[in-house]
């Protein structure tokens, strides 16, 4: 949460939602949006889902990768304890 919150802050500082509006318009060749339009927050929003998914993915594999060290000992085979 605290990377979500963080990111989301700095990037509403720095007004990323309208440098990407008007960037993806020039690309299209589309006049920029008025400053009268609705703002939102679409674009900054899916930075931070995909800067959060990724930092949740990679803690996700590094907690699940288990013991990464072999053991000195062969395991043993359950069928052979009874």
């Amino acid at each position: 949460m605290v990377i979500g919150t963080t990111l989301t802050a700095l990037l509403s500082k720095i007004h990323f939602n309208a440098f990407a509006e008007e960037t993806i318009a020039s690309v299209l060749g589309k006049a920029p949006p008025s400053a009268e339009e609705e703002e939102g927050e679409f674009y900054s929003s899916l930075v931070v889902m995909v800067a959060t998914g990724v930092w949740c993915f990679v803690l996700g594999n590094i907690v699940n990768s288990g013991d990464t060290k072999k053991s000195s000992q062969p395991a043993k085979d359950p069928a052979k304890e009874l």
